[in-house]
């Protein structure tokens, strides 16, 4: 019970519970729902340096000097592991149509790279160019004639506002560090049969691009309900 009162097991406790849990969603492949692949590294190596200070402070937890916890230590430990008992009672996915609906859905994107997308050697789904929303919404803003007339295959998850008989938004969440900045993305596609589509539903849309005023449509000739995509996010 005396290892209860010292300050240095708290401490190396917090640092077990944050490097169990990194290990985690490393190992699960998880990562990528909480931030930025391109930050993957970063997260290797605070995991590394959690290692190492867990070790240094095991060997220190048993030592006959130590610092008793006070109220104050206590709280201020129960603070660090807030972050993880909230992503282990939430358990974050794709965040839902709601989020989107409150965020508000951009159709514009201009941090693109059009150089970059067109040296890529895009896929083709038979005439259908495969490509993503933030791909599309790049052409539209940069180069537009690049895109306009153009088909192309493009999968999302249904948004749509009010009773969206004749069309829908195809949307995409692009996150920039983490989940929290997460911004939806958005293009208007027409579409027919979008009354028997539900909200929130994952499609791929098959269709022409039509670009007006840089404002991208998608004339959609196919609309095939499908399953989320493994990583569900754009970067």
């Amino acid at each position: 019970m005396e290892l209860l009162k010292r300050k240095n097991f708290y401490q190396t406790l917090t640092i077990f519970i944050w490097l169990s849990f990194l290990f985690i969603i490393e190992a699960t492949g998880k990562l990528q729902i909480y931030i930025n692949k391109k930050f993957f590294p970063f997260t290797i190596l605070g995991s590394f340096i959690l290692l190492v200070l867990f070790i240094v402070k095991l060997k220190k937890i048993k030592k006959e000097h130590f610092e008793k916890i006070d109220i104050i230590s206590l709280l201020s430990f129960l603070l660090f592991l807030f972050p993880v008992l909230l992503a282990t009672i939430v358990r974050p996915g794709n965040l839902p149509v709601l989020a989107a609906g409150k965020r508000g859905i951009s159709q514009e994107f201009t941090g693109g790279d059009v150089m970059a997308i067109l040296k890529e050697q895009l896929e083709m789904e038979g005439n259908y160019k495969k490509m993503n929303i933030k791909q599309l919404l790049t052409f539209s803003k940069n180069k537009p004639e690049e895109i306009d007339g153009k088909e192309v295959s493009v999968e999302g998850f249904v948004f749509k506002q009010d009773n969206g008989k004749e069309g829908f938004m195809l949307v995409r969440f692009l996150i920039t560090c983490c989940a929290a900045d997460a911004t939806p993305l958005g293009v208007d596609v027409v579409y027919q049969d979008a009354g028997q589509l539900k909200q929130d539903e994952w499609v791929k849309v098959y269709g022409k691009c039509s670009v007006e005023e840089n404002k991208l449509t998608i004339l959609a000739e196919e609309v095939k309900v499908t399953q989320p995509p493994r990583d569900v996010y754009l970067y």
